[in-house]
């Protein structure tokens, strides 16, 4: 596997323009035509003359924001400093690309502090993340103190809500529900969280409850999260602001007219005014309720509002001043994606142009804002862990005992997170793919969410661009081919995974255990990631590559191979620099190849700054010539087959051009037959004609190398050879040449046009995706209901998932005590799947009792009590699951534990399977450990969804008279 490599950050990805309506049209201040006559806006009120009289001592705060590649800017702007504008924060998340933050902000009742929703503009195309994965936080307006919040939220226009006070509301659709997030921004803190059955919307701080929007009503919502409708409207209320007098302004469509209305705690409700749809616009602040629009005197009743009511006759959508002093009727910078008029750059802070008008007055402003991109708010919100959204773990995330995670680990991206599972692709998926990425064409777009990870829009060679060649040309396709084919066996997840379905990354030494599955060493993990084990950059402690770009590399195969074209690319590069060519350096020869080949394993030792006597160059490991590969070997693969079985007797260039020449076997599902895994390449006399000798790298002038002088080093492991160093640097640095590419030298046929699509694979266990359980079973599912089923771009359960998860599953890890550290090697063994019931279960081989370390157990628990008879049912996958010996422990909530022994092999079928009916006299569990009496490790065990269905109530008998 590679050792020695580099990867590069990738320029922001190639993302599809998206028309935001929550984007301001771009303000004339920033058009201004340097020719014109009129004054250069400023980022200040200059004429203090246009400010209404005490301006000094007002209170009077305008709170707004733009977005662009290096983040959301809260701006800030008070009268007593004549509007003048400074970055209050500007918000972003590490290791997320993209060319524009959007979001929106509230401010409090006090108008010192801002709540803010942010995310990266790809969000909005995809309706989990825009539903579900905005992040959010509290600005201090004062110092710019920013304190991130530890949930994610929604996207939509009414997020967040701000109260009268110092709360204010977060929400986010939960299924058919709603979680309702309440916020003291005096103490930048979550303070409640409740579901509340049904979609609602527009939810801000009401008195001591909640008011939002569900259907045709305006409701409350006390803490418990009992609802009170308080007025019936013919339409679905929006834009819910409360006043300073135990009131709630609310607007509500009326066919092509808005109707402005006012209802009070206790239910009084009252038609204000109404106008055109689009026409007004409620706003307010601190318990003060602006009504805007042109019109808005003529349309609303003046003498009946209350006293904290105005209205304001400046367009209905201008953002308001805290106290309606001004009115902001434009801002932009130019380059947001919706507008598209030139590009932004992204590590650069986009100049802001803002119109206004002084409500009450003739008077306008143009104001100039150059926002600081290096404010506060960069920081890594604490809802992410690692580059990875924390909801997306089981419950105690940060514990290594109880996480299906490694929080422990020294790799980049964690094995056993729901949301960073891994597409297993077709051989044909990714002979694709490498056609496409090595002609720099492997632009196919995965939208956000793809294959159920969190991961934004992207294009797998937006995030890792392909690198020209020094001296032009390309990589041939068997080139890559062969590499893919040497580093995983084509496999981007774990073997366990079969083609269009997902689990965990392969990878390479990431518990860094040399195999024993009773082993834990981080110190000396491989964190070689994937289908082309990319090794360097995916350390936990690397910078190499962005948060995303790990989580791509990782759940990506397409992403994976432009990655590893990359690196391969760059070590070209790298040797061309030094004049390492190989038989002239036209890189359309597949053995041309060779050298790159040789450092993109095992790296190239660079000369020394000091001294040039010092050895440099290619490594003794992969040189032919070295003893420890068998002198009479031919070509891999040109004998047959079984030379796959005994790698270890080429070097790594030899096995990569063997895969290039004879390509892996496959079966072919349709007939049976064992047919090629892909197109092969095309030599004119042969592969082996064209193979270098085994001495070609062994020059006693170059590397001390010298093939008639074997030499055994005394005390020595290695096997005599021809190096004649004691320290083995027989280091290969010349350019070297052995045939005439033009006569015998391989080159690439390619299957794929860049014009064909990806193609298709069908999962060969698809998930159980509706219960088929009595609708008043309650489900435990195996994860949180926020992790997303899907194959790739597709959803297989869109429609028919009916059913919520109503508890959790948490597990214990087996531990061990090694090197000073305790380890959990239980988890080495310890598996997901994207199958079974919801596409996702758990697994692992039972084993003895006395093997500690190894043993997992995991308990469902419900999230409620049950007093009275139920069955309880578990469902078991239709593969990965045949102990016979699976016991499960059922607590029936006081205490009372009954023990069920069942075999989980279901004859290859999604079945739930009944573990009897029992007495419950509380909140019931079941756990279900991997040590039984039979535990030879061969047996596979399997944790997936499990079900209580409560005993039907019996009816009551009536009474004969």
């Amino acid at each position: 596997m590679p050792k020695s490599r580099r990867g590069r950050i990738a320029a922001s990805a190639g993302l599809s323009l998206v028309a935001l309506t929550l984007v301001a049209p771009l303000a004339s201040a920033a058009l201004t035509d340097p020719a014109d006559p009129a004054p250069s806006p400023s980022d200040r009120v200059t004429d203090t003359s246009q400010l209404p009289s005490g301006w000094q001592k007002s209170g009077d705060r305008i709170v707004t924001y733009d977005g662009d590649g290096t983040g959301l800017h809260v701006l800030v702007a008070d009268a007593a400093d004549a509007y003048t504008w400074h970055t209050a924060a500007t918000l972003s998340e590490p290791g997320i690309e993209t060319d524009q933050w959007i979001g929106q902000t509230c401010v409090t009742g006090s108008g010192d502090r801002a709540v803010v929703v942010y995310a990266p503009r790809q969000a909005v195309n995809d309706q989990q993340a825009f539903q579900q994965g905005a992040f959010a936080a509290v600005v201090d307006l004062a110092d710019g103190r920013v304190t991130k919040l530890p949930e994610l939220v929604s996207l939509a226009y009414f997020n967040p809500g701000c109260g009268d006070g110092e709360q204010a509301v977060l929400t986010r659709p939960q299924g058919d529900d709603t979680e309702l997030l309440t916020v003291d921004t005096a103490r930048a803190k979550l303070v409640r969280q409740q579901t509340v059955a049904g979609q609602l919307t527009s939810a801000v701080p009401f008195g001591n409850e909640i008011a939002a929007a569900r259907g045709d009503a305006v409701v409350s919502v006390d803490a418990k999260g009992t609802t009170t409708a308080l007025a019936r409207t013919g339409g679905t209320p929006f834009r819910l602001v409360p006043d300073a007098h135990r009131g709630l302004a609310y607007q509500v469509p009326d066919g092509e007219r808005v109707q402005v209305r006012r209802v009070t705690s206790v239910g009084a409700d009252q038609l204000l005014g109404s106008g055109t749809l689009g026409s007004l616009a409620v706003h307010g602040n601190g318990g003060r309720v602006f009504v805007t629009g042109q019109d808005a005197e003529h349309a609303v009743k003046a003498k009946e509002l209350p006293s904290s009511w105005r209205t304001l006759d400046v367009p209905a959508f201008a953002e308001v001043s805290t106290t309606g002093s001004l009115a902001l009727t434009s801002v932009g910078n130019g380059t947001e994606a919706a507008g598209g008029r030139k590009a932004a750059t992204a590590d650069t802070a986009q100049p802001v142009g803002i119109d206004a008008v002084l409500p009450g007055s003739d008077s306008s402003v143009g104001f100039k804002v150059v926002p600081k991109a290096a404010a506060q708010g960069t920081e890594q919100s604490p809802a992410l862990s690692d580059g990875v959204h924390t909801d997306s773990m089981t419950p105690g995330d940060d514990d290594p005992s109880t996480s299906t995670t490694d929080p422990d680990r020294a790799c980049a991206v964690t094995r056993n997170d729901p949301k960073l599972q891994s597409l297993q692709p077709s051989t044909a998926q990714v002979e694709w793919a490498t056609d496409l990425a090595v002609r720099g064409e492997l632009d196919v777009r995965r939208r956000s969410g793809w294959n159920g990870s969190e991961l934004p829009s992207y294009t797998p060679q937006g995030l890792f661009p392909s690198t020209p060649l020094k001296g032009g040309g390309r990589v041939p396709a068997q080139v890559m081919l062969g590499v893919l084919s040497q580093e995983s066996n084509l496999l981007q997840a774990s073997s366990r995974a079969a083609a269009g379905e997902s689990g965990n990354f392969i990878q390479g030494g990431y518990y860094g255990n040399a195999g024993s599955v009773h082993t834990v060493n981080w110190a000396a993990a491989d964190c070689g990631y994937g289908i082309a084990q990319v090794t360097s950059g995916m350390a936990k402690a690397d910078t190499v590559y962005t948060a995303e770009q790990q989580r791509a590399i990782t759940v990506d195969y397409a992403a994976n191979i432009a990655a590893g074209l990359q690196i391969l690319q760059d070590k070209w590069n790298q040797l061309y620099d030094r004049g390492l060519l190989v038989n002239g350096g036209d890189p359309k020869y597949l053995e041309n190849w060779w050298l790159a080949l040789w450092a993109y394993n095992s790296g190239l030792n660079l000369p020394s700054s000091t001294d040039a006597s010092d050895p440099w160059g290619l490594g003794w490991f992969n040189n032919p010539a070295n003893g420890l590969y068998p002198a009479d070997r031919t070509m891999f693969l040109s004998s047959g087959y079984d030379d796959a079985r005994t790698p270890n007797l080429w070097t790594y260039p030899e096995r990569v051009l063997g895969w290039a020449a004879y390509s892996q076997q496959k079966t072919d599902p349709a007939t049976g037959a064992t047919v090629r895994a892909f197109t092969v390449g095309d030599w004119p006399g042969g592969a082996p004609a064209a193979e270098p000798a085994h001495d070609t790298f062994c020059k006693p002038a170059v590397n001390d190398c010298d093939i008639t002088k074997p030499r055994k080093v005394e005390g020595s492991s290695q096997p005599e050879g021809p190096c004649q160093r004691d320290d083995f640097k027989c280091w290969w640095h010349q350019p070297v040449s052995w045939t005439d590419c033009t006569a015998t030298c391989g080159t690439e046929v390619l299957k794929y046009a860049v014009t064909d699509p990806e193609p298709k694979v069908a999962a060969p266990h698809p998930a159980a995706c509706s219960s088929r359980l009595p609708a008043n079973a309650l489900i435990v599912d195996d994860v949180p209901d926020t992790v997303k089923f899907r194959v790739g771009s597709a959803n297989p359960c869109a429609g028919e998932r009916n059913w919520r998860s109503r508890g959790t599953l948490t597990f214990t890890f087996g531990s061990a005590r090694q090197n000073g550290a305790t380890v959990y090697p239980s988890k080495i063994d310890f598996h997901q799947l994207g199958a079974g019931f919801g596409g996702h279960f758990w697994l692992t081989h039972t084993r003895v009792p006395a093997y500690t370390d190894s043993v997992v157990t995991g308990t469902w628990t419900l999230d409620r009590e049950v007093v009275g008879s139920a069955e309880v049912l578990v469902h078991l996958p239709d593969h990965e699951a045949n102990t016979p010996s699976a016991a499960y422990r059922i607590d029936l909530g006081d205490g009372t534990v009954v023990e069920k022994t069942i075999s989980q092999d279901t004859g290859g079928k999604n079945a739930w399977v009944s573990l009897g009916s029992y007495d419950f006299k509380g909140t019931p569990s079941v756990s279900l450990s991997s040590a039984t009496a039979d535990g030879t490790g061969d047996a596979s065990i399997a944790w997936d969804a499990l079900a209580f269905v409560p005993a039907p109530v019996p009816a009551p008998v009536p009474v004969k008279r």
